[in-house]
């Protein structure tokens, strides 16, 4: 009776070993320095405390946005698209995990039973990460939504996840072609090509190596390149889900007591509430920046957006994102006109399937604006009127009744008419 468990380098030399090992090495250096390089940037950013509150109020929110996936729920191609794609990719991982754990680490977890079941839920969560891939190649090859970004960087994305799942089932049907195991049937997509690839000398065992590696290699690569672009969010996303800290968008932090403060210091606090350069945004802001996966559900609900003003949140987000490593004035790639378009509405922030708070970052710039006395002219001729009359048309009080004139409307008795009969009697 055969043995049920996981031959992780069947018809693999050493020498094969040691370049994955050494391909691997470099990748995870990559990744590492890439993810500290931005890791460090958001540092530069002003400190902001996430309490265990905060993270246990955004786990039920987690699940409804990252598992349930419920903000994309309207649009059907693309739930199904998303989840296809999220939840593939996710069970994959662990599936890889799990043989690091059993291989390198010597802890027998691939075997028996749980091994069978393992090979057949890969399998299938396979095949839903391919038809997911694949749906997302046309969706934007067709420009089904005109909201995503057609560029070949994003297909090349789209390809490169897409070799490294097709790549899993060839090794996989030609290591079952050639060992002929009784348990094969529990592997049933790399079951069907074992029986498709016998007597297909390119796909015999002794191209098997070349297979391995060049699967392994496509890895590496993916590995490495996600801290340079927008396939960051993969990690990120979560991140800025769980650990966002929980606060009403708009409300501005009052980090001190203005009561006990002097004038000059409460001058300097000004400071902390608008955001002039990039180190002024939080980190935690900044970090939101790099969830960001450019789906454009955020500029597609964007009421200003729609009606043909200067705003796309998209573009406030990766503008930011772009320019972080420069601590540069926001003025220099963000026109005041795009701050001033938002209306605060909140539907950008509600579309967000990444929960990333555009409000919070436009309405820190825009006090931001106000400090450097950038303003829009009928707003600041309004404030202007405030301050002089205390109302928005600029009246002096003496008008104020002007408008019930020729109405017959009827005037409350004043105090000085009630003080004047009583002298009178």
């Amino acid at each position: 009776m055969q043995t049920v468990q996981r031959d992780t380098f069947w018809m693999i030399s050493l020498d094969y070993k040691i370049a994955m090992y050494a391909l691997a090495t470099i990748a995870i250096g990559v990744f590492v320095y890439g993810f500290y390089r931005r890791f460090r940037l958001w540092r530069k950013g002003v400190r902001e405390k996430v309490s265990w509150n905060d993270v246990k109020t955004n786990f039920h929110f987690f699940y409804k946005t990252a598992i349930e996936q419920k903000k994309i729920k309207k649009d059907r191609l693309f739930v199904f698209m998303n989840r296809f794609k999220s939840y593939g990719f996710v069970i994959l991982f662990i599936g890889t995990v799990l043989v690091v754990i059993d291989y390198d680490f010597k802890i027998p977890l691939l075997q028996g039973n749980f091994y069978l079941f393992y090979e057949l839920i890969l399998d299938v969560f396979g095949v839903l990460f391919l038809i997911g891939l694949v749906l997302a190649m046309v969706v934007r090859a067709r420009k089904v939504r005109p909201r995503l970004k057609h560029g070949m960087a994003d297909q090349a994305f789209l390809l490169l996840l897409l070799l490294i799942g097709m790549g899993g089932y060839i090794i996989e049907g030609i290591r079952l072609s050639e060992t002929q195991i009784s348990h094969a049937a529990w592997s049933p997509i790399g079951y069907g090509l074992a029986l498709l690839f016998q007597g297909n000398s390119f796909f015999a065992g002794e191209s098997y190596p070349i297979w391995w590696l060049s699967h392994c290699i496509l890895a590496f690569i993916l590995i490495a390149i996600i801290p340079y672009t927008k396939l960051f969010h993969f990690l990120t996303a979560p991140i800025n889900i769980l650990f966002q800290p929980v606060k009403r968008t708009g409300k501005v932090g009052t980090p001190y007591n203005l009561e006990e403060m002097t004038e000059e210091q409460r001058y300097e606090s000004m400071k902390i509430q608008g955001v002039n350069k990039i180190t002024d945004f939080t980190g935690w802001q900044l970090l939101s920046t790099d969830a960001c996966t450019e789906c454009g559900r955020c500029d597609s609900q964007c009421p200003a957006h729609n009606s043909g003003k200067p705003l796309a949140p998209r573009s406030i987000v990766t503008k930011i994102r772009d320019h972080m490593h420069e601590d540069q004035e926001v003025l220099s790639f963000i026109n005041p006109e795009e701050l001033q378009s938002c209306t605060t509405c909140g539907a950008c922030v509600e579309a967000c399937p990444v929960s990333i708070n555009h409000i919070d970052l436009i309405l820190s710039m825009r006090r931001g604006l106000v400090q450097n006395l950038v303003i829009e002219q009928e707003a600041e001729n309004t404030l202007v009127k405030m301050e002089e009359q205390y109302n928005v048309y600029g009246k002096p009080w003496s008008d104020r009744e002007d408008w019930s004139k020729g109405l017959n409307v009827k005037v409350l008795e004043s105090n000085e008419d009630k003080t004047k009969k009583k002298e009178g009697a």
